[in-house]
């Protein structure tokens, strides 16, 4: 009687030790496949409220299906933990059972003798151990699992972050009063604030507001909003964000992101000039957001609290991954492209939801996005071999690919007038006119640039070489108006500031001079070290990472 009373157990627990098995395998795929907290509904009434930002009946249904999916999140959560209790309970109840059905045997069956006829079920099995371990092996594999899926939906690093704040993004007029992002306000290489000093001195300290130390390395350029200073840097040690107080230099904060969920063990190799902080960071105004050559990405609020961080993946990339970040309106835009395929990833900026992961048949790129307006829709443009594509922001769709570029891509478009234009050393400057279908309009292939990126009006397109040439060409046929020989070549790029454009070599001398139909020079000014990075322009002043220090030119208390 005992006997069958363990048997039944037994076998009600191995049932029930099967099926919990398979669910948490089954739930383990899911979670390596689906974000759990990435809503198809939420990204779609997302897209929407971009076109319509003032609708706050479409604000409080986001919020609604927002809070849905977080509690369905904490409930799957609650679901993989109670099973993977229960599955151990069951395995054990299993165990002990076989383990009492053999003690009621005075004997296990010889093994050498064909089995009776009547021999029961559970003989054969105990007698039979790679069937056991075989079982063991799968309620192993299962409860390990399960505790995997837990980690991996943690390593979304979302658990704590609020409830989604639907259009909370700065306007253009404000984010132009700025310099929240690589290369300026859309990263297009435009400043707005155009009473800057022209004239400087490093080394005397002429018209030096103030100078500090660098912190950590990074090659990322200073972003700025109203009152703060933005920068990164990072070693093999430790990766770190850093805020400054514009006007005098002090350090506000200073927060390192080394616990990002899903972070490598092993940091990745990366070539001196880029290192582990080449990406700049953006801004919103409210938020900063970081990346770094580990494929970590963070966002911290003003005052350098971390509201979200994750690891997109380590960048397979024999320099380090330097693509810079970018904001359209609360869509933070990732360029991720590396050797394993590109990708164009767009993330909810306030919660770090994933909106699109958008595939892209391309090599490995080092260059930016930009984002434009080119008169019918928004587009965000980027750059890699061999295509200049472009992209629905707020979808990630594909709107159209022109095939011109070649080699490994580092400098970044320019758009202006309705064309963009593109460019990589060995390879051309192309220049593609937008439309229904862009299309190449021209294309030049002298003097190219291999590091900085070109700048644009409707009239001129500029591009600097990294062996000192500056070319100036009309932005509609590409004529070439001139080219100018300096001694020392660019990585920095060059930035319009009114009819001036402002331009700095690796030595750390910025040169002035008009885009004009013919060569004018302004200004030339000593910064008094080495210097790679893009300046940026805020207020009357101007700030530039250097090689040891970082800079603030400019009157002591600005415009």
């Amino acid at each position: 009687m005992l006997y069958k009373i363990t048997k039944r157990i037994t076998i009600v627990a191995a049932i029930f030790a099967i099926i919990i098995s398979l669910l948490l395998i089954i739930n383990f795929i899911q979670t390596k496949s689906i974000d759990p907290l990435n809503s198809r509904a939420i990204s779609l009434l997302m897209q929407k409220l971009q076109e319509s930002p003032g609708d706050t009946a479409l604000k409080e249904e986001i919020r609604a299906l927002d809070l849905l999916a977080r509690k369905a999140y904490f409930t799957y959560q609650w679901q993989v933990r109670t099973g993977s209790i229960l599955l151990f309970v069951f395995v054990l109840v299993f165990l002990s059972g076989l383990k009492y059905m053999s003690s009621l045997k005075s004997r296990l069956p010889d093994l050498s003798d064909a089995p009776a006829a009547d021999e029961t079920w559970e003989n054969k099995l105990l007698s039979r151990r790679y069937i056991i371990f075989c079982g063991l092996g799968l309620f192993v594999l299962a409860f390990v699992l399960g505790i995997l899926s837990e980690s991996e939906m943690k390593n979304f690093g979302l658990e704590k972050t609020k409830t989604v704040t639907a259009g909370d993004f700065p306007t253009i007029e404000k984010i132009r009063e700025n310099w929240p992002a690589f290369r300026g306000p859309e990263g297009n290489g435009i400043s707005y604030h155009t009473g800057v000093p022209t004239e400087w001195d490093g080394k005397s300290g002429k018209n030096i507001a103030w100078k500090i130390p660098n912190p950590l390395p990074g090659f990322n350029s200073p972003i700025l909003w109203a009152d703060r200073l933005f920068l990164s840097g990072a070693d093999k040690k430790t990766q770190v964000v850093y805020c400054f107080d514009a006007a005098s230099g002090q350090a506000l904060w200073q927060t390192a992101l080394n616990d990002v969920p899903g972070t490598p063990a092993k940091k990745p190799k990366t070539s001196d000039d880029t290192g582990y902080a080449a990406p700049t960071m953006t801004t919103d105004g409210k938020r900063v957001f970081a990346i770094f050559a580990t494929g970590d990405i963070a966002c911290l609020d003003f005052a350098g609290k971390r509201v979200w961080a994750k690891n997109l993946g380590l960048p397979k990339n024999h320099y380090g991954h330097s693509s810079s970040l970018l904001l359209y309106r609360d869509v933070l835009l990732v360029q991720f492209d590396h050797s394993r395929g590109g990708r164009l990833i767009g993330l909810q900026a306030n919660t770090g939801v994933q909106l699109y992961d958008t595939p892209r048949d391309v090599e490995l790129s080092w260059a930016s996005p930009i984002v434009v307006n080119s008169g019918s829709r928004a587009e965000v443009i980027l750059t890699s071999n061999p295509f200049v594509m472009s992209y629905d922001p707020r979808t990630g769709k594909e709107l159209w690919q022109v095939e011109c570029m070649f080699g490994e891509v580092a400098p970044s478009p320019a758009y202006a007038g309705g064309m963009v234009y593109a460019v990589n050393e060995n390879a051309i400057l192309a220049a593609i006119k937008l439309g229904d279908k862009a299309a190449l309009a021209w294309e030049y292939d002298d003097d190219l640039s291999e590091v900085a990126s070109p700048v644009a009006t409707e009239e001129f397109v500029i591009m600097a070489s990294s062996y000192g040439s500056v070319t100036c060409l009309r932005g509609k046929s590409g004529e070439k108006y001139w080219v100018h020989e300096f001694d020392h070549g660019f990585y920095s790029s060059p930035i319009l500031v009114g009819d001036n454009v402002y331009l700095m070599d690796m030595n750390g001398v910025m040169f002035i001079f008009k885009a004009a139909k013919e060569f004018e020079m302004v200004g030339k000014n000593e910064l008094g070290e080495k210097a790679v990075t893009i300046p940026a322009f805020s207020n009357g002043r101007i700030y530039i990472r250097a090689e040891k220090h970082l800079f603030c030119i400019g009157s002591e208390r600005g415009e």
